[in-house]
């Protein structure tokens, strides 16, 4: 796969640059890709790897531009327009109580609960993909997805936030 990707480089730098406008951020996400596939080579054989190589560079492309935009709404929201070098501490520690507090309620979950929310809801693979790459059935992904989001909910409310 990495042999495709030095053969396309051009080629995708161009296409991601063609839908997002900016050499540079094309050749980023490019560079991102490659590394991606260095530490997470794919599984299965890729019949079409230069599709293959465009859908997942353009997948990072919308991953880095919505992580960008929300840096960007954070910093337009602090005073001064996020010039200022403003830390609020208590702040700080709240949020990290509460991504310690949702992480122990998704670790709560049950093995096929957690995996299937993880995959969903965290790498946004739609469940039908959850079904096959997990071998069941679509609707028992369902099941295990909706048991998740109802016992998050439940675990959301006691510890009302």
């Amino acid at each position: 796969m990495l042999s495709s990707l030095v053969l396309h480089y051009g080629e995708l730098v161009n296409h991601v640059n063609h839908h997002f406008g900016s050499r540079h951020f094309a050749e980023d996400v490019v560079h991102d890709v490659c590394i991606q596939l260095m530490e997470n080579p794919p599984v299965t054989e890729i019949r079409a790897p230069l599709s293959y190589l465009r859908k997942v560079s353009m997948h990072r492309a919308l991953d880095r531009t919505r992580h960008e935009k929300v840096g960007a709404d954070y910093l337009a929201k602090l005073p001064d327009g996020g010039d200022s070098h403003f830390y609020d501490g208590a702040a700080a520690l709240e949020f990290a109580q509460k991504i310690a507090q949702i992480k122990q309620m998704i670790e709560a979950l049950p093995r096929k609960q957690r995996q299937v929310f993880l995959l969903h809801q965290l790498h946004e693979i739609p469940q039908h993909e959850i079904a096959v790459k997990m071998g069941i059935s679509a609707n028992m992904v369902s099941r295990h997805f909706n048991k998740a989001l109802a016992s998050i909910t439940i675990a959301r409310k006691q510890l009302s936030f």
